[in-house]
């Protein structure tokens, strides 16, 4: 641990100290995101758009000549007449430095310096008054090709289409390689060891991250310490995963496919076409994962009888394979009313079907380690989900630039299905069968009703302010349905359980608004908001309803502060109250027996927790490179935990319960830069201490300890476009936190319990773990339309999950290692052509003016 230790901080003190030295350009650039300037021949993707009106009446003007003309020796780059409506819209523009035409019979003609760099994707120049005074334009930035990454100090955007180690994988393989995210062996994803609340496009989700697939991910957005404008739920804030949806004028899209060790296969399409008012995509991926995974419990039990100590021993081992698979379907399409509104409607369709299959043995030993007793259990299991996403949104703008309100419904129905056979068989000391086996069968069947509706709006106010008003209703409603049947011995016959069996449902309706105001005032600058968030909870299990404590509504306010420095520099210190509410699971008082020796049950009465954040941070650029410091303290009030107190002879039950306290606080470290010309280097440090009081069943456990968390991304283009890229991760030994409700993980694809579950406790230690992860990447055919990704993950196949417990009831070593190293091969092809007159003839108009279209140029 020392050694990894000492490496990672080297590389970040010989990062920071080689580019602080790095010398200045001659003339600075403006950068994409955070300062990475143009390339040469970069796709032409700028937009500019806005509207001719008389200055004197407001109407607008027909048929007014709007052009683009390169500074530097006057060539016509675009053109075209205004609508009916006045407005204008030019597109696929390149980056430079441009003149702005504008030219109308009776009006003054009007022309101003445009430059197309690396900031922002479209820009509206409002509307645009012709009269007898020049009307100055301000300078446009257009956004050109996307960085790897880009940092911030509220958020980071990761665009995952550079990603090579995810090619052919699914959500949970993109997190793995983003810097301070951390996922276990189940796919729960934890940023600062605690859990984010895991959004998709920008709204909460019914879907797990395997149930992503990789390929149709744009980008992630981590925003560690939101403000008042989000969602109040996540202890260490939000994961946004965005979907792939193009706006490239024309037609575009690609095809994939690929193969892996141990019987791996994915495969998919995506199509974009814009025209006109209409912009149209599509998308559609295959995904067949089989895996292997293995586990092993040694625990002691202590427990005495009056004064004589009756210790026992229980040794498990478990066998598991797992046979998933996957397709994801997407389509959906834009419609510019005009320059200032826009309507979308997307539909996502999910499906996935599962098999697995379990061994578990187990053997029963007394205080002289001598055997008394073997059991073996078989466990058969099939499982199907259909899940169906709709999307509706509208996006009006204004003239006043920044300016803008949109609403938007998300709905989403989900529905699932299980059967299972349970096969126990008890054995003697010798492993001899003793009677009959006891057979079981479950079913299954559930279905979830899921609806946000949201509205946003946002107005500049003065020169620099800006005020963000909005509301927001989320509802749920699940019901599942659960039926155990013991087989009867001697008439062949099942017969229901009602021990084991339950029908459950429940809703829950959240209602939210928010108001963010921000205003610089020099290098200064501040924003304040606060959120209002009303919780409404009911469920019930065969007929008995169960309530949380009574819902109030929440106060949840933010509070950013920023001052900027000299050279490149800002500081910013951030506040927030978040919320992390208990799941219908972690709520009902259902038992779960899947596992005899291992068994789960929940709590009606836990209560939500809450998370008063803070964070102080630094932020540094420099030409080819930036740095981000954070520290920052995190205090949670009833944090939800579970805890295993001993039943019986040789049985643990694992009992959610709410801790008295947790604190954490610690500092990261996130690097990015560029070593040498075709070598990018992303090295992330987290370094944290954590404390946590528990007080339940009458006994008192304190978890504390220090831990780290480190990762390096190292990209390296060679020569014969070949892209070489490594990604490493240490997690140092850590107590045990049990994942939030709100982890969004779920690698199982909504499996049920048992051996397969990873306990999480309060009473525990987490072994530390380690992995390294290979990627190599040919481009070829014209414009590097093809490539060939070759993927080896976990090279070391180090990667497990160790959980050491001890209690004066109680010691525990769980060992579980899931298949990790896995070699992919993956191919794709991208094709399609810039051409905005896809679908109509090209023509030019009576002054032989060049029209938007006429030239079309290959993808």
């Amino acid at each position: 641990m020392k050694k990894c230790y000492a490496v990672i901080t080297g590389l970040l003190l010989w990062q920071a100290h080689t580019f602080a030295q790095t010398p200045k350009a001659k003339a600075p650039q403006q950068q994409q995101g955070q300062g990475q300037q143009a390339r040469p021949n970069m796709p032409q993707i700028g937009h500019l758009y806005g509207k001719l009106i008389d200055a004197k009446t407001g109407k607008p003007i027909e048929y007014g000549s709007v052009t683009l003309l390169k500074l530097r020796d006057s060539s016509l780059v675009t053109g075209m007449l205004t609508k009916a409506n006045g407005d204008f819209s030019l597109e696929n523009l390149p980056f430079g430095p441009l003149i702005l035409r504008i030219n109308f019979m009776g009006y003054t003609s009007m022309q101003k310096k445009v430059t197309i760099t690396g900031q922002t994707m479209e820009q509206d120049l409002g509307n645009i008054k012709m009269q007898q005074n020049i009307k100055t334009l301000q300078s446009v930035e257009v956004t050109g090709q996307k960085s790897a990454f880009t940092m911030g100090i509220d958020k980071k955007i990761f665009n995952v289409d550079r990603n090579l180690t995810s090619v052919g994988g699914t959500a949970q393989d993109v997190l793995k390689s983003i810097p301070s995210v951390n996922i276990d062996l189940d796919g729960n994803v934890t940023v600062r060891n605690a859990a984010p609340n895991i959004f998709v496009d920008g709204k909460p989700s019914t879907l797990t991250l395997d149930q992503i697939p990789a390929d149709a991910i744009e980008s992630v957005e981590l925003i560690t310490n939101p403000s008042a404008k989000y969602d109040a739920e996540g202890m260490s804030g939000i994961l946004n995963i965005v979907l792939k949806k193009n706006r490239k004028a024309g037609f575009n899209g690609a095809v994939n496919a690929g193969i892996g060790t141990g019987n791996k296969y994915n495969g998919g399409a995506n199509i974009n076409i814009r025209q006109g008012k209409f912009n149209v995509f599509a998308n559609y991926n295959i995904n067949s994962n089989h895996n292997w995974a293995d586990g092993s419990t040694n625990r002691s039990n202590y427990r005495s009888k009056g004064a004589v100590s009756d210790t026992n021993y229980l040794l498990q081992n478990s066998n598991s394979t797992s046979k998933p698979l996957f397709q994801f379907g997407r389509f959906g399409l834009d419609y510019t009313l005009d320059n200032r509104n826009t309507i979308s409607l997307a539909q996502n369709i999910v499906g996935g079907d599962f098999k697995s299959h379990e061994n578990l043995s187990s053997i029963f030993s007394d205080k002289d380690h001598h055997a008394t007793g073997q059991s073996n259990r078989i466990n058969d299991n099939n499982f199907n989900f259909r899940n169906y996403t709709t999307l509706l949104s509208f996006r009006h703008t204004y003239a006043k630039p920044n300016k803008e309100w949109t609403a938007d419904m998300n709905y989403n129905s989900s529905s699932n299905g299980r059967s299972g056979d349970y096969i126990t068989q008890a054995q003697n000391a010798m492993g001899a069968p003793i009677g009959q086996a006891l057979m079981q069968n479950n079913t299954t069947s559930g279905k979830t009703t899921f609806m946000t509706i949201q509205t946003d709006y946002t107005n500049p106010v003065g020169k620099n302010g800006k005020l963000e008003l909005g509301a927001k209703a989320t509802l749920r409603n699940y019901t599942s349905l659960y039926n155990v049947y013991d087989k009867d011995t001697i008439t062949g016959e099942y017969i229901n359980n009602p021990l084991l069996s339950n029908n459950y449902k429940y809703n829950e309706e959240i209602y939210a608004g928010y108001a963010n105001f921000a205003n610089t005032i020099g290098n200064f600058g501040y924003q304040a908001g606060l959120r209002v968030e009303q919780y409404v909870y009911a469920g019930e299990n065969e007929g008995v309803k169960y309530k949380p404590t009574k819902a109030v509504p929440g106060l949840y306010p933010s509070l950013f502060l920023s001052q900027k420095l000299k050279k490149d520099q800002e500081l910013q210190l951030n506040y927030s109250r978040r919320v992390n509410r208990p799941s219908f699971f972690q709520l009902i008082p259902y038992r779960d027996y899947s596992d005899p020796q291992n068994q789960r049950e929940g709590n009606p009465n836990l209560k939500p927790e809450y998370t008063n954040s803070l964070e102080f941070s630094y932020v540094k650029n420099w030409t080819n490179s930036n740095f981000l410091g954070s520290v920052y303290f995190r205090n949670t009030n009833n944090m939800i935990s579970t805890i295993s107190t001993p039943i019986g002879a040789d049985t643990l039950l694992t009992q959610f319960i709410n801790a008295n306290r947790s604190n954490s606080y610690g500092a990261e470290l996130t690097m990015k830069n560029q070593i040498v010309k075709g070598w990018d280097l992303t090295t992330n440090v987290n370094l944290y201490q954590t404390d946590m009081k528990v007080n339940a069943n009458g006994q008192n456990f304190d978890n504390s300890g220090f831990s780290w968390f480190g990762k390096i991304n190292s990209e390296t283009k060679l020569p014969a476009n070949f892209t070489v890229q490594v990604n490493a991760t240490y997690q140092a030994p850590t107590i045990a936190l049990p994942a939030s409700s709100g982890s969004g993980g779920g690698g199982r694809g909504g499996g049920g319990g048992g051996f397969n579950q990873i306990p999480s406790s309060a009473q525990g230690t987490i072994k530390g773990f380690s992995t390294v992860d290979l990627a190599v990447r040919k481009d070829f055919l014209k414009n590097k339309a093809a490539s060939l990704t070759l993927s080896l993950s976990d090279i070391f196949n180090t990667r497990q999950y160790e959980l050491n417990q001890a209690s004066p009831a109680f010691a525990q070593d769980y060992i579980r290692k899931r298949e990790s190293r896995i070699l992919k091969l993956n191919f794709s092809y991208r094709f399609g052509k810039f051409d905005t007159a896809l679908f109509k003839k090209k023509k030019k108009d009576q002054n032989n003016d060049t029209q938007m279209g006429d030239q079309m140029q290959s993808f």
